[in-house]
């Protein structure tokens, strides 16, 4: 579906130098960099470009996993599927960025690795008039140079942490933080969610903060040295995500400490892998980030083809989970990704 004439000039700006990109086709198999030819012009395919992260953990997978499965040929689409040379890659996707629209896609999802650095990239979206819909982070531009953000709120998932963890600790704790990839808008948001929750209640002693790169590995290793510095006077540690609280847990216990008891785990995201270990004792809170929205991601999209006004942020509701029993009922009930 192409309801714009877009500026055929643009073509040149873009062309040169990014053609050459390896483009990673997904269930259409297609690469942008190889199929110069136009999709839509029969006006019943709307092809979308990608512009994703590509495989980080289990939110990831599942969430892009969810995108492709919503925008599918049956569904009526081409996506154009562009992860990033690596989760930290920004090149990578700035040069996708610029091939879809050298290519003219209908519209274009982006999912960035870094928050800052994409204001050209959109201008020259908005000059050929392809609309942007930004998935999960946010970007450091104007909000007049994308159609929407859709993302679960960070901000408030944050905050469901911070509240639980009031009431498991009223007279407060020593706690330690495990951020994510620095730079990006969600470990920001999250940090203020949780902080602010936490603000102004007596005897809470933030230890320190550190970014574990959204890994196990490096939430183990992290937690390790933040232990033994501390001489294991940590109660609480805020995982900003599952993964680094998985790996925080396996320190504890390599500490001589128990989980759930001696230190008080939480984390944000649902994967399976966290709920399993919720329900094992291991973790004591997860907060949900959902990340099944490509349905929402297909109306923003039409919406925008359509010319209408989006809101600029499009809230995806989620979960908590607060015990062993919440976390096995929601396994069984196939909440896990």
């Amino acid at each position: 579906m192409r309801i714009t004439q877009r500026g055929r000039g643009l073509v040149g700006l873009v062309a040169t130098g990014v053609l050459v990109l390896g483009l990673v086709g997904c269930s259409g198999g297609s690469d942008p960099a190889a199929t110069g030819d136009d999709t839509t012009g029969g006006g019943e395919v709307i092809t979308v470009g990608y512009v994703a992260v590509g495989p980080e953990g289990g939110w990831r997978n599942a969430h892009e996993q969810a995108v492709k499965d919503a925008f599918s040929a049956e569904a009526g689409f081409e996506l154009k599927y562009a992860p990033a040379a690596s989760p930290t890659d920004q090149k990578s996707q700035l040069d996708a960025f610029a091939t879809f629209v050298n290519d003219e896609v209908d519209a274009i999802l982006l999912t960035a690795t870094e928050a800052s650095g994409w204001e050209d990239s959109l201008a020259l979206a908005q000059e050929a008039e392809i609309p942007v819909i930004l998935l999960d982070r946010g970007v450091d531009a104007g909000d007049d140079l994308y159609a929407t953000r859709i993302a679960p709120d960070n901000v408030t998932v944050a905050a469901a942490v911070g509240e639980w963890a009031l009431t498991a600790f009223p007279d407060g704790a020593n706690y330690y933080v495990l951020e994510g990839v620095p730079g990006l808008s969600v470990v920001n948001e999250r940090n203020e969610g949780f902080e602010d929750a936490i603000a102004g209640a007596a005897g809470w002693n933030k230890v320190g903060a550190q970014t574990a790169n959204w890994s196990p590995d490096e939430g183990k290793s992290v937690t390790e040295t933040v232990l033994k510095a501390n001489n294991n006077d940590i109660q609480f540690i805020f995982a900003q995500n599952d993964e680094m609280g998985i790996g925080a847990a396996q320190a504890v216990k390599d500490a001589g400490l128990t989980p759930g008891t001696d230190v008080k785990i939480a984390t944000i995201d649902g994967t399976q892998g966290a709920l399993e270990a919720l329900a094992a004792g291991e973790l004591s809170f997860v907060a949900q980030y959902n990340p099944f929205f490509g349905d929402i991601a297909i109306s923003a999209v039409k919406s925008a083809l359509n010319g209408e006004t989006l809101e600029k942020t499009i809230i995806v509701e989620g979960e908590t989970f607060d015990s062993p029993e919440a976390a096995q009922a929601a396994i069984d009930a196939g909440k896990g990704f």
